[in-house]
């Protein structure tokens, strides 16, 4: 096989076109892919950024490929290798997946691209159109935060029931269009789904559960709720589950099968409940006058008033306690912010209490020896001096009776 100095030439221009092609690729590829996924950003409103990386990594390696074989062809013909029979079969080869490609690949491709988009339009079509249809249905005077916490339950419902539906309807039109009878795969999709609803009840009474709660709107994504005996913030309902988030980040996942009493504390409007105690030597009056003060500042506070629709005060006397009396105090906040105006109220009535000398009790106790203590004691010395004197004059007689003898 001999090499001149034309093929040499020929070898390194190739190869120099291939590195630089190859460079193009690795920087021209993600720039214009960008360019077309905002450009598809403006026609559909769907976020495509995630697509960047592996679609620019698909290209690249594909177009790549080429870059290498086509150089690779050429090196080899330039060193004299009989590229005729490749020529051949390739051709033949090319006629046949030509043919193969534009029955069937670009059928699949159009169906992949249409699930993709349908699904990006479900996510972002179904929002605005729940919110729509809440804020239409429900009471005018409902907060939007209620309405966006709900229209977030429902969504994340809707969207994946539908993604769901669409996948499936997509996957069975790519496998007809590989040629591939669906008939039986239905038929025994059929019998294994009635083997599964005898087998699996507990599955269909959580869906029939969780269909209920979302009809009735038991709680919401955002809501504070004791759940199956579980209370905690709610992170995510669909219709098999409910996850709740405790105070210790603890994450709790309750078959919604398994509800049978839901508590939501947050939902449309929050109370703060307290018992404020005082000792038995402090005027009333005057402690409800300080209660219902620290109330009234802290619903004009600037940052604390605005969570506050109706300011907190003393609503009766509670209870006679061991230590102190209980004075019931009310007051209503904005949902989710009844621990925060609380736990404020609390530091300014101690604060309050401390200015007025009013005392706050802790549990003591009084030990109680009669009405006449002293009368008691006297009588007990008395009658141990008694018990001394007789002992003494006892020994007296005994020595005196012995000196006789």
């Amino acid at each position: 096989m001999d090499v001149d100095l034309e093929n040499i030439i020929v070898i390194g221009v190739t190869v120099g076109l291939a590195v630089v092609l190859l460079l193009l690729i690795r920087w021209l590829v993600p720039k214009y892919l960008r360019r077309f996924l905002r450009w598809v950003d403006e026609i559909i409103p769907a976020d495509l950024s995630d697509f960047v990386r592996p679609v620019s990594r698909f290209f690249k390696i594909v177009l790549g490929l080429v870059v290498l074989l086509t150089a690779g062809l050429i090196i080899a013909t330039q060193l004299g290798a009989n590229l005729n029979d490749l020529r051949n079969g390739a051709g033949d080869s090319g006629a046949v997946i030509g043919r193969w490609l534009g029955t069937r690949i670009l059928t699949i491709g159009v169906i992949v691209v249409v699930a993709i988009t349908v699904i990006r339009v479900v996510k972002h079509v179904t929002a605005p159109l729940i919110q729509q249809y809440l804020t239409r249905r429900g009471d005018p005077d409902e907060q939007s935060t209620e309405i966006d916490k709900r229209t977030r339950t429902l969504q994340g419902v809707v969207s994946n029931t539908l993604t769901v539906g669409i996948v499936t309807v997509a996957f069975f039109m790519i496998l007809a269009e590989l040629g591939i009878n669906i008939a039986p795969i239905l038929a025994g999709a059929g019998v294994v789904g009635i083997a599964i609803g005898f087998g699996a009840q507990s599955l269909i009474r959580d869906l029939i559960s969780g269909i209920f709660i979302m009809l009735e709107d038991q709680y919401r994504v955002g809501d504070v709720a004791r759940v199956a005996g579980v209370a905690g913030l709610v992170e995510d309902i669909n219709l098999r589950r409910t996850t709740l988030r405790d105070l210790d980040y603890i994450q709790h996942i309750i078959p919604n099968g398994e509800i049978r009493v839901a508590s939501n504390f947050t939902k449309e409007k929050s109370r703060v409940n307290l018992n404020i105690e005082v000792a038995y030597k402090e005027d009333l009056d005057h402690v409800m006058d300080v209660i219902r003060k620290v109330g009234a500042e802290l619903a004009e506070d600037p940052e604390f008033g605005p969570l506050i629709t109706d300011p907190i005060k003393p609503l009766r006397v509670d209870n006679f306690g061991e230590s102190g009396i209980a004075i019931k105090v009310l007051g209503e906040t904005k949902p989710i912010q009844q621990w925060t105006v609380a736990g404020e109220f609390r530091r300014r009535l101690k604060r309050a209490f401390d200015e007025e000398g009013i005392e706050i009790p802790f549990p003591h106790r009084t030990l109680y020896w009669g009405t006449d203590v002293e009368t008691r004691i006297r009588r007990l010395m008395d009658l141990r001096e008694e018990e001394s004197r007789q002992s003494e004059e006892a020994a007296t007689l005994t020595e005196d009776g012995t000196e006789e003898k």
